[in-house]
């Protein structure tokens, strides 16, 4: 039994041992399996890590391919921004005038004419008055004949430019941007007197009695003006005292938009003292807006009614911003379609009154306008652009502030940051350059005399007037005043001055003739033409001409 037994534990541990090592080979088996299924997996995580550090090498490459373009890219502008800076401050940089004054004389071949700036090269703001030249055309120059166009800062006539020898040596093709004598116009004070459009204005201490007296006056608000600074008083605060303060009536009563309150500034050309002949830019304005609100007014808060530093765009005012900004109007037109739509009333006089306001001004200042003209050789080869500022009242009467010489702010007005701004300023001025053939200059440097030039724009025959009488008996001695304007009746001076005034007509753009007066067909020929007979002989002379003309055709009228 216990053999048996023996045998059969041996049997049992045989065949535990044959299962034992069974389990063992097939781990073994299993083992290597998974070693070879974890070498595969191994290989293929290795292939992924190798790919993903591939793409991200090749995803770096690109990026920093990417920033290499962009930055060479920003280099490339940034040099060519920093050679049109240099370009234009050398227009401005008077050591630099000798250089480009022979580039130009190379440049005129090919017809570019030539502008001078005269102006501080340290100023940025002047680098965009650059650009509008170049736009038109222009290259720099600098002294002597080499120059189309002398464009300065401050009048060149006295300390600190004192270029007069410089124009007085002009020659015929030549232009500057000033005439002399039209600190006139732009001083700090216009006398109320000269128009019914002006407040009443008084300078301390000399006008002191007068200011008094009308001070009694019941229901007058004076706001003072000094050091830059105004502000609205008590008639008690005022200074009376300090030399230079000006106390000026204010409008108390202004229209608001808004409830805000606004000032218009126009812009005026004048081209010609002898005859006096003036433009005024008719399309659009710019708007200077208080920057709070105004009612409840508070006087010791400026913010509230003073306009002077603040040029804001038309879409900073709600009520006009949806005009401007889907129906496509600009500032006048905006303003106008408040007026008449929203708030009930006629706008349609308000052009007059700014026409008559600044014509009243001219008309005024002319003698002295004159007198300072004396002297210079060629008294028409002057030209200057103005800027009048005008507030309006709810009744909608124009009152005239201030007038201002453009170049005085052309130039901070086109830095001005806001393109709707520049927009404006750089129409004025095309418009002002082109109605006096600056824009379309044909330069000297094709070997064209002033007259040559002129004979090419403009023929004797084009400046006939009243050619149903010239032909006539009563004609041939030009003893009668209906034969003024025949040929053979006018000089050669009064001609030439005939054709200027034809191509400012021709060239006026976006500007309108305010003085000589524009009149209908019908006006014109039931004018009484003593009327004019206090206006020196020229000035008679050039308005009969622009009646004859409107008469012969409508085109003329306006």
């Amino acid at each position: 039994m216990s053999d048996k037994n023996g045998a059969s534990n041996n049997n049992t541990d045989k065949k535990n041992g044959k299962s034992t090592n069974g389990k063992k080979a097939q781990e073994k088996k299993t083992d290597h399996s998974n070693g070879k299924a974890d070498g595969k997996n191994g290989k293929a995580d290795t292939r992924k890590r190798t790919a993903d550090e591939g793409e991200s090498f090749l995803s770096q490459v690109i990026h920093i391919s990417i920033i290499v373009v962009l930055t060479a890219i920003l280099i490339s502008l940034w040099n060519t921004y920093q050679e049109q800076l240099e370009k234009r401050r050398q227009c401005l940089n008077p050591d630099h005038y000798e250089t480009t004054a022979r580039n130009a004389s190379k440049e005129d071949a090919n017809g570019r004419p030539v502008v001078w700036l005269y102006g501080d090269a340290d100023v940025p703001k002047w680098l965009d008055l650059v650009t509008v030249f170049n736009d038109m055309g222009y290259i720099c120059g600098g002294p002597g004949n080499e120059w189309d166009v002398l464009w300065t800062h401050h009048a060149p006539f006295a300390k600190p430019l004192d270029l007069k020898n410089v124009v007085n040596s002009m020659e015929g093709h030549q232009k500057v941007n000033h005439f002399p004598g039209t600190k006139c116009i732009t001083e700090e004070v216009l006398d109320s007197s000269i128009s019914k459009y002006i407040p009443s204005t008084f300078v301390m201490p000399r006008q002191k009695a007068d200011f008094l007296k009308e001070s009694k006056k019941p229901n007058k608000v004076w706001i003072e003006r000094r050091n830059g600074a105004s502000m609205v008083k008590d008639v008690n605060d005022l200074d009376l005292s300090t030399e230079g303060t000006v106390i000026q009536e204010y409008i108390a009563n202004p229209y608001l938009i808004g409830n805000r309150k606004f000032d218009i500034t126009v812009y005026v050309q004048l081209t010609s003292v002898d005859p006096l002949r003036v433009y005024l830019l008719d399309t659009d304005w710019a708007l200077r807006v208080a920057p709070q609100e105004y009612n409840p007014i508070d006087y010791s808060k400026p913010e509230q009614y003073i306009t002077d530093s603040y040029v804001t765009p038309i879409t900073a005012i709600p009520e006009l911003k949806k005009l401007h900004i889907d129906m496509k109007h600009n500032t006048k037109q905006s303003v106008y379609a408040q007026l008449k739509f929203f708030d009930n009333k006629d706008p349609d006089t308000i052009d007059g009154q700014i026409m008559e306001a600044v014509r009243d001004v001219f008309v005024a200042k002319r003698d002295e306008l004159r007198k300072a003209l004396q002297g210079y050789i060629r008294p028409n080869l002057f030209f200057e652009l103005f800027k009048f500022d005008f507030a309006l009242d709810e009744n909608l009467k124009v009152h005239l502030l201030k007038a201002d010489t453009l170049p005085s702010d052309i130039v901070s007005e086109l830095a001005d940051k806001n393109e709707e701004h520049k927009e404006i300023y750089k129409q004025a001025l095309y418009a002002g350059l082109s109605l006096t053939g600056v824009a379309g200059v044909v330069p000297n440097s094709r070997n064209h005399s002033a007259e040559d030039v002129l004979a090419m724009k403009v023929r004797d025959c084009d400046i006939q007037a009243a050619t149903d009488r010239c032909h006539l008996p009563i004609c041939e001695t030009c003893g009668k005043q209906e034969c003024v304007l025949c040929y053979q009746c006018t000089t050669e001076d009064e001609r030439f001055m005939m054709k200027e005034a034809y191509l400012e007509h021709v060239n006026r753009h976006l500007t309108r003739r305010i003085y000589p007066e524009r009149m209908t067909q019908e006006e014109a020929k039931n004018y009484d033409y003593h009327k004019d007979d206090h206006l020196a002989p020229r000035d008679r002379l050039i308005r009969e001409w622009f009646r004859g003309k409107c008469v012969e055709e409508a085109y003329w009228c306006s």
